[in-house]
């Protein structure tokens, strides 16, 4: 398991603003309303916490500091490039000092919260699904 002293404070801010990112991406990806958006939020929110299905100690200690109350901003298109230009930033950095299992379990992590969030109200729209499929894309360069 990868240890959260392996990285410094930057790194580990970096690393825990990813999941954030792409869960507020996610969100973005379609205009669905207050009632859709709020049902997308909360899915976000419990999928952000949710990591012992990953078998991975490190992203439980991750998911544990995750910040709770802050956001992420901007237009949708920019929340959306933001997610895809910094993810496979957090994965190069994860891959650097941590163990490829971790790294794996990262990935899936992030893709997981996209799904999720996009499933969270009524169905998951194309440009969800564009969005969950360029980050998968994303995540493998």
């Amino acid at each position: 398991m990868t240890d959260l002293s392996a990285f410094t404070e930057d790194e580990l801010d970096q690393l825990l603003h990813v999941p954030r990112q792409v869960a507020w991406a996610a969100v973005l990806a379609e205009d669905n309303g207050v009632n859709a958006t709020a049902k997308e939020l909360y899915s976000g929110g419990k999928a952000l916490m949710e990591t012992g299905q990953y078998g991975s100690g490190f992203l439980d200690a991750l998911a544990a500091r995750t910040p709770v109350g802050e956001t992420v901003g901007g237009t949708p298109d920019e929340a959306i490039a933001d997610a895809l230009g910094t993810a496979p930033t957090a994965i190069a950095l994860l891959r650097a000092k941590g163990t490829e299992q971790d790294v794996h379990a990262y990935g899936q992590w992030l893709i997981e919260i996209a799904v999720t969030v996009s499933n969270g109200a009524e169905g998951v729209s194309t440009a969800e699904q564009d969005f969950v499929t360029r980050l998968a894309e994303a995540l493998k360069s």
